[in-house]
Parts: C-alpha cells; structure tokens; sequence
C-alpha cells in the first residue's frame, strides 16, 4: 500500500509524467530488443490469434517473465526483463481492457515496477542536470 500512495504523488507530479510517457514511448519504439521474441511467447500468441482460450496462458507466461526479471540480481538485465514485458504486454492493444480479468493483476503488477524504476531514472537525470549547472 505505501508503494501504491508513492506511485499516486510520483503521477500527480507533470514533469515526471511527461518524462514517463516519453520514455515508455522509446522502449515500445526504438529499443530493439524489447521486441524480441521467445519461442514460448510467440507459440502462446499464435494460439490466442486463433482461440481467445489461450488468453490464459498467454497473461501467466507475461507474468512468469516478470517475475523472472524481478528475481534477476543483474540491474541491467532485471529492467531489460521488465521492459520487454511491458512493451509486449502494450502491444496486446485493446485485448487488455476486453480481458481485462487476466490482464488487470498483471498491469498492476507491472505498473508497481515500471513507475518506480523510471522514477529512479527521472530523479538521477534530475540530479545530474543539477550537477551539471553548478559546474557551469
């Protein structure tokens, strides 16, 4: 619960947004490798085109592979992990909202680490900027 009161001061803050959507936006559009993918993935995703049964499955891997990044001691390689399944879980489109009952705990989940990680960013870009001035 404290997390989700920090998120909810983080969001109401403009700057930070704007700098989060901007972000977001880079890692859906110009980071490669979020767009990778595993051979279970894309099994899971061919089958959910065909049959909306596969709904299930495909949201518990999304969530598997979160939990796997969450878990990953390697800072780099536990962002890369958790960017790749937000940028997989947005490419999901609207199917997000139609199963929503799948969907919603893992967007929580999600969102409880994207915010705070770009938080993080938005805070040593801030204090670099700083930095940067006082040397001026």
């Amino acid at each position: 619960m404290k997390t989700k009161k920090r998120i909810e001061k983080w969001l109401a803050d403009e700057n930070f947004r704007r700098y989060a959507e901007k972000r977001m936006q880079e890692e859906i559009t110009e980071v490669p490798e979020n767009h990778t993918l595993d051979r279970k993935y894309e099994e899971l995703d061919e089958g959910f085109e065909c049959d909306d049964r596969y709904i299930s499955p495909l949201v518990e891997y999304l969530a598997y592979r979160l939990h796997l990044a969450r878990l990953c001691r390697n800072p780099h390689k536990r962002r890369r992990g958790i960017w790749w399944v937000f940028v997989h879980v947005f490419m999901q489109g609207h199917y997000t909202h139609v199963f929503s009952e799948h969907f919603d705990p893992l967007l929580d989940e999600l969102q409880d680490c994207i915010i705070p990680m770009l938080h993080d960013e938005y805070v040593r870009r801030l204090n670099s900027e700083k930095r940067g001035r006082q040397w001026s």
